[in-house]
């Protein structure tokens, strides 16, 4: 037996040996949870005849307040998401996002990433995207209001990272066709002491982390399409800054020289048609 394939040999012995150990030691973090109550049995309590508990609403009421007592900030987002490949593979690809907003009618996104790079720029009269790297823009007339710009985008099929989740948790609205929700336990992200909460609907699992305390902001978002195969995720990690420094341009666009202006694909003042 060569050198390779005897060091092969005891890599395999070594990883199932590995797996053995996990699963004999299995029953007991079981047993350790159950004792001490910090988290919940997810998989026994995330039941289709389950329902939204009384804390998780609590939690997601509280996030709610939060996100509508903001009039100014600035959040990034650090984001991967699985791309489906043929024969089940998956790529999981990565992007950055960060989003200037100040209400009622002023928004600022900007994503760089492995698939695409944008900038969105709202200024309450028309949107414009950029696409840097065909140094192309588009603008088209836009609501007068945030909150009716993101509704529209929304209900155009219209993708911009962030835009969903923090719509319905402005209008509280997470919990539509919800089957089952839960307080899983406490965790930490980036440090901060967060309520992980667990949520389940007909397609999608998704989990969400919630800062504790009265400024309970969302800091972390787990989505998961269920029924594909591979059963892709999506996560993003939120920081927010809620004193930004926001310059007198921030919400004006001006196109890099030689720019194409090209159509914008989505009317969304007259029909919020498909984009």
């Amino acid at each position: 037996m060569s050198t390779t394939t005897t060091d092969r040999y005891w890599l395999r012995i070594a990883a199932r040996a590995s797996l053995l150990a996990v699963a004999c030691l299995a029953p007991a973090w079981a047993q350790d949870v159950t004792t001490t109550g910090a988290r919940v049995d997810a998989a026994v309590a995330l039941q289709p005849s389950g329902e939204v508990t009384p804390e998780a609403r609590a939690v997601l009421d509280r996030m709610t307040a939060t996100l509508g007592s903001i009039k100014r900030a600035s959040v990034s987002a650090e984001i991967t998401r699985d791309e489906l490949l043929a024969f089940g593979y998956k790529l999981q690809n990565s992007e950055s996002a960060r989003m200037w907003i100040e209400k009622p009618n002023r928004l600022r996104l900007e994503v760089t990433g492995d698939i695409k790079h944008r900038t969105y720029v709202y200024d309450g009269s028309k949107l414009t995207m950029l696409v840097p790297d065909l140094n192309v823009y588009a603008e088209t007339a836009a609501p007068d209001t945030l909150a009716e710009l993101v509704r529209t985008l929304l209900a155009a099929g219209v993708e911009m990272p962030l835009i969903d989740m923090l719509y319905h948790g402005n209008a509280g609205s997470l919990t539509e066709d919800v089957r089952v929700g839960l307080v899983v336990g406490d965790s930490t992200v980036d440090g901060v002491a967060t309520d992980h909460l667990a949520f389940r609907q007909p397609l999608v699992d998704w989990q969400l982390w919630v800062e504790k305390g009265a400024q309970a902001l969302p800091r972390k978002l787990v989505i998961t399409t269920r029924y594909q195969v591979g059963e892709p995720q999506y996560q993003a990690i939120l920081r927010w800054d809620l004193k930004p420094k926001i310059g007198a341009t921030t919400f004006t666009f001006v196109p890099p020289a030689d720019a194409t202006k090209i159509p914008y694909k989505t009317d969304l003042v007259a029909s919020g048609g498909a984009q």
